[in-house]
């Protein structure tokens, strides 16, 4: 009988007693066909999937270790901060509820197994999903100098996105020097938004500075990539030897449905 591979894989997967895949929805919203399709799919990575929802969250986060600013944040910045408290203080995969076609085992194992390897994921896709680790809060101004200096490093990490892990799918070591590092400067962020955030907290899920809520711009003052890619984008390049480019990239559009909605 040919040996397809499959049984060495489930085998490997047992030995080594890997960390589950986190997907999160923290919405009251039903999913689109398409994401609960995608949601189905995750179970091909090959690990345990466990769904966080708004009703479960409590179960998996020590009581008063989230920000208290935690709350005002949109959904989607949300789960930009769980994201880092699940890699830090968890481990184990995270990804997007999109669609997954193939195994992880293979890369999750080469983490595991190699001491050197803190983390995983897949190389960003191209010059322009690079982070605008430029972009700071409207009342959290940054010298003229900084922010220049913050562009240039942007183009000079374009140059080089190849080597940056993406933000879509990713699996970490928990307590590592680089999610040590996220988690320090994500609760920095949050230090400073904590005002801002109580005077403007998010109204909308997907709430950006500026757009029209009840007829008026947003005052919502959190930049879209300031608590997930602005923070991973340069500590991915900075421990870059320490980075696996091996997990399988998730599939942008669905295969049947196209796009994932909500």
């Amino acid at each position: 009988m040919s040996d397809t591979g499959e049984g060495t894989l489930n085998t490997q997967a047992s030995a080594l007693s890997l960390r589950p895949l986190f997907a999160f929805w923290l919405g009251d919203n039903e999913m689109s066909e398409a994401r609960r399709s995608a949601w189905e799919s995750l179970r091909n990575a090959g690990l345990e999937v466990v769904f966080i929802t708004r009703a479960n969250l409590a179960e998996h986060i020590a009581p008063g270790s989230l920000h208290p600013a935690f709350r005002y944040l949109n959904l989607a910045h949300q789960a930009d901060y769980l994201r880092c408290y699940f890699m830090h203080f968890i481990g184990g995969g995270y990804t997007d509820i999109k669609w997954v076609g193939q195994s992880w085992l293979p890369a999750v194992a080469e983490i595991e197994e190699q001491s050197s390897l803190w983390a995983g994921g897949y190389a960003e896709v191209s010059p322009y999903t690079v982070s605008n680790i430029e972009h700071f809060p409207a009342r959290l101004p940054i010298s003229r100098f900084r922010h220049t200096r913050l562009e240039l490093e942007k183009r000079w990490y374009r140059r080089r996105y190849r080597r940056l892990i993406a933000n879509s799918a990713f699996y970490f070591k928990p307590g590592t020097p680089i999610t040590s590092a996220w988690w320090r400067e994500l609760n920095l962020r949050m230090d400073a938004l904590a005002p801002l955030l109580a005077e403007s907290p998010a109204r909308l899920p997907k709430e950006k500075p500026g757009d029209l809520v009840d007829g008026r711009p947003s005052t919502y003052p959190v930049p879209w990539t300031f608590l997930l890619g602005s923070i991973l984008h340069p500590l991915s390049y900075r421990y870059r030897r320490h980075i696996s480019l091996r997990l399988p990239q998730p599939v942008f559009e669905h295969p049947i449905h196209g796009h994932y909605h909500s």
